[in-house]
């Protein structure tokens, strides 16, 4: 498996753009790459079909384009320009599993040439789909950030803003954030994640993945508009990982105002897991994530609610 992800032989990058290529392994074969400092892709069905985009990066594109695109259009007022961005967006389309990630297969044309700029070698064949995670996130290019509830709770605390410009990361959170989400590509991917203390959500759904292998464990399981961290479907078992900002405001995360507005949407999760009849447990930053803790807490759950487990967990 390793070897076909990132291949021992080097990976061709692109010089040019709008280079289309026939993948077979993929459902829609024929592929559209983005420019060499592009991020995303589209995908046809048959070279005459309609363009597709993965539906995984439907939301990194649309903040991309609300935030990002359509700002050069400078002659015109800003809502103008934000109804070009709609207007644009409205002409997409979108379908599950159709890229390189959702199918775990090695694109052909790789991000950048070798390990790059201090970058892993995944980086340089992957690193379009870690950009489109960092868009999905609501962060931009050079640590511009657009929607901050969207960054994932077990690495806000460790973000700091830049000391000028508070509407962006500071230097060394845009390698925090971007090794984050290289994180969160290759535990997508079946791959080895880099051990960082600032992936506990990721870690927490490798140990459930570990402890748990008959089941089946989805990272961020869509529950109506919101999103569950970890969902084990055999169990109906939503698992929430908290990280500090769920229990006090931070500042670049919009503060008093955020906080009370995330305390919502907390309130709102429990209700649609009581409304969906699934079980919700919770993890937090203050929680030492061991095999023994994760395990004990899903059991005692399992337990408390009589639910049979498989194969002697």
């Amino acid at each position: 498996m390793k070897s076909k992800i990132v291949p021992k032989e080097p990976i061709a990058t692109l010089e040019t753009d709008g280079c289309i290529t026939y993948e077979k392994e993929l459902p829609f074969p024929y592929v559209h790459y983005p420019s060499r400092f592009g991020v995303f892709f589209g995908f046809q069905e048959n070279r005459n079909g309609s363009l597709y985009h993965c539906s995984c990066q439907q939301r990194g594109i649309e903040l991309y384009l609300r935030h990002v695109d359509f700002q050069r259009f400078t002659g015109l007022p800003l809502s103008a320009r934000k109804n070009i961005a709609q207007t644009f967006i409205k002409t997409l389309n979108f379908k599950e599993n159709l890229c390189h990630i959702c199918n775990k297969v090695c694109p052909k044309y790789g991000y950048s040439s070798g390990k790059a700029y201090g970058h892993t070698k995944f980086y340089s064949i992957y690193g379009y789909y870690i950009k489109g995670q960092a868009y999905s996130y609501g962060i931009g290019s050079h640590g511009s950030i657009y929607t901050p509830t969207f960054i994932p709770d077990d690495i806000v605390s460790y973000l700091i803003t830049d000391t000028y410009d508070h509407r962006r990361l500071d230097e060394q959170s845009i390698k925090d954030f971007e090794r984050y989400c290289e994180n969160v590509i290759r535990s997508r991917m079946g791959y080895f994640s880099i051990g960082k203390k600032w992936t506990t959500e990721i870690r927490l759904l490798e140990l459930v993945k570990k402890l748990y292998p008959q089941y089946t464990v989805i990272h961020q399981y869509e529950l109506d508009h919101l999103r569950g961290d970890i969902y084990i479907e055999e169990l109906k078992l939503v698992i929430e990982y908290q990280g500090k900002q769920h229990f006090e405001p931070i500042k670049f995360m919009g503060g008093e105002e955020q906080f009370t507005k995330r305390q919502e949407r907390d309130k709102e999760k429990v209700e649609l897991c009581k409304y969906y009849n699934l079980g919700l447990i919770y993890f937090s930053y203050q929680d030492d994530l061991t095999e023994k803790v994760v395990k004990n807490r899903i059991n005692s759950y399992i337990t408390n609610h009589g639910v049979s487990l498989t194969h002697g967990n």
